[in-house]
Parts: structure tokens; C-alpha cells; sequence
């Protein structure tokens, strides 16, 4: 095997990322609402829930790593022209606590996946088939990740730091080409980002929908910038300008079609979410995120549900920006 010399120099750094995202944040933090509403509404639709998908991706990530760990990468054909692999050993108590799943509904929803022919279970041992595989396939998430790539190196190459913009279809097949290498970096950015969000709302279907109402605020909001009616959105000010600005809400329908959770379901996380006043309802039975009466930095500090989801949401950014740092070096930048 020839090992290719690894030059630093042609290495971006993460501050020079974090530099160009916070630049133009009104833009690309649309790009990445779109890439994780996208996502949300693709796993829930696997197996109409989401802690199923949540403990199937964990299982895929340990294979992933294991490949990291023993310098193995695969291609995306590669990978998934296998029948099944096997996942390293995992212990159910860990992968309870990790993905916030109490112990018997971690065991009862392994059984179901067993049942349904997703993995198969031998004593301690878990293998993953083919269903399983096809259950995670992230034919569009790749195509959807390439897009969100390209937009910004649309935005380094007029930083000058590329230089031009690298086009969707490029990105794309880079990411097939490094497949396990390049989706054990986005794992490492969407489950913890994802157990965060769980944490704070109480469960993933609960996030996917406040989501959709924050993803259309955001709309509203870059649309009015574009249009020369509104101020600049910035990381700092983000949280706040979703939860003041927003005119423009959406019906319990549109919000179940979009999140792909069904209506009735959907009506009771949404009431659940008014009593928490994280989300209100208008006089047209519209749903928008709860505003703060009054836009100052008292008002926000003593606000705690505003205070935490603006922590979280500082969380995942540097997530992402770390996310983008090393994406782009092992598929742009060498």
C-alpha cells in the first residue's frame, strides 16, 4: 500500500472555517436547517421511529470507527455490497445511557429490528444484513451533504481560501469515494447533536417538529434580509430573531407532512410544546416559536428555555464547524 504525504500546508484550519461560517451565517445556516430537516424527515420515515434509527446508526458508527481504527475505508459501493458485518461488541447498559433510552426499550426495540430482519443477534454478537443496510442507506443525505459542501465553498473561495466553488456533483462522488471515512465524521456531529436536542425537548419527534417551526421562521426571516426588510442574522442574535420575528406560521398538517410524524401525534407534541411556551399558536391556528416579550439581554438571561436552546444550538455550531474542518481536508483540501 502507498501512503500518500500528508501536507499540512494544504490543510484549512478550523478558525478559517469558523471565520467564513459566522461571515455569512444568514446563508448557510439555512443550508443547514434544510440538510438536517431533510435528514430528520428520512430517518423517521425508516422506521417510524426514531430511537430504532437512533440505535441502528450507533451500531453502524461502531463499525465505522473499528474501520477507522484499523486504517480500513470503504467506498460506498464497497461498503454496501456486503450481505452483513458484524458490529464490534457493544453493552446495552452503555448504549442505554448514551442515546438516552431506558435499558428495556433499548432490549424490546433490538428484538423488533431483530424481528423485522434488520440485525441479527448471536449471544453477545450483533451482525447487521442487508435490510439493516438498506434501513440507513444515506443515498440522499449524501447528496444533500455534498449540496450544503458546495455552498460553502462557494463562500471559502471568496474568502480566498479556494479557488473556486467545488460543484454538488464532485463533492458527491468524493464522499462515495471515502464513504466510511467521510460519514464516521458526520456521525460524530449528528449523535451527539441529536442527543442534545432529545435531552432538552424530552424526545426526537418532539425536536423534529419545533424544527420545522424554527426552519420556517428562518425562511421567513432570510427572506426579509434578502429583501432588504430585516437586519442581518448572526450566530449571537439567531435564537433570539427566530423566537421575535417570526410572522408567518405553519398548520399541525403541513407541520406532520414535513416531519413525516403522524397528524395526531404530531397535535400532541405541538400542545405539549404551547404548554412548555416553546412554541404559541396564532388567531388562524398557526403554530411560531414562543416569543420573549421584550428583546433585552435581561429578558433573554431570565428567559430559561431561550437561554438553553441558544447553548445547545452554540454547542452543535462548533460541532459543525469541526464537522466542515475535517470533511473538507480529507476530500477538498488534500
Amino acid at each position: 500500500m502507498s501512503l500518500r504525504e500528508l501536507k499540512f500546508s494544504n490543510q484549512i484550519q478550523e478558525e478559517q472555517i469558523r471565520s467564513v461560517y459566522h461571515k455569512n451565517f444568514n446563508y448557510i445556516v439555512t443550508e443547514r436547517f434544510y440538510f438536517q430537516q431533510q435528514w430528520l424527515f428520512a430517518a423517521y420515515n425508516r422506521f417510524k421511529d426514531f430511537d430504532k434509527y437512533l440505535i441502528l446508526i450507533y451500531l453502524v458508527q461502531k463499525t465505522f470507527k473499528a474501520y477507522k481504527d484499523y486504517q480500513i475505508k470503504n467506498s460506498f459501493d464497497e461498503f454496501y455490497a456486503k450481505d452483513t458485518y458484524e458490529i464490534p461488541k457493544i453493552n446495552v447498559i452503555d448504549l442505554s445511557r448514551e442515546l438516552l433510552i431506558s435499558k428495556e426499550t433499548t432490549r424490546r426495540k433490538i428484538l423488533e429490528m431483530e424481528r423485522d430482519g434488520a440485525i441479527k443477534k448471536d449471544k453477545k454478537k450483533i451482525m447487521i444484513n442487508r435490510k439493516g443496510q438498506e434501513y440507513q442507506k444515506p443515498k440522499e443525505s449524501i447528496r444533500n451533504m455534498a449540496r450544503l459542501l458546495s455552498r460553502f465553498t462557494q463562500f471559502l473561495s471568496q474568502a480566498g481560501y479556494l479557488d473556486k466553488k467545488v460543484e454538488n456533483s464532485v463533492l458527491d462522488k468524493k464522499i462515495k469515494d471515502s464513504f466510511t471515512q467521510i460519514w464516521t465524521i458526520f456521525f460524530e456531529f449528528q449523535i451527539p447533536t441529536i442527543i442534545g436536542w432529545k435531552k432538552f425537548f424530552g424526545d426526537i419527534e418532539t425536536w423534529s417538529i419545533w424544527a420545522q417551526c424554527a426552519y420556517n421562521q428562518n425562511l421567513v426571516i432570510n427572506k426579509s434580509f434578502k429583501e432588504n426588510l430585516s437586519p442581518e442574522l448572526t450566530a449571537d442574535n439567531f435564537i433570539e430573531k427566530l423566537n421575535n420575528e417570526g410572522t408567518q406560521g405553519l398548520n399541525a398538517m403541513t407541520i406532520s407532512e414535513l416531519s413525516g410524524v403522524p397528524r395526531p401525534t404530531a397535535l400532541r407534541k405541538l400542545n405539549n410544546l404551547a404548554k412548555r411556551k416553546l412554541i404559541k399558536k396564532d388567531k388562524n391556528n398557526l403554530y411560531l416559536l414562543f416569543g420573549v416579550p421584550k428583546l433585552d439581554t435581561n429578558t433573554i438571561e431570565k428567559d430559561i428555555n431561550l437561554k438553553t436552546i441558544r447553548n445547545i444550538n452554540k454547542n452543535n455550531e462548533e460541532r459543525f464547524i469541526r464537522m466542515l474542518t475535517k470533511i473538507l481536508n480529507t476530500i477538498v483540501f488534500n
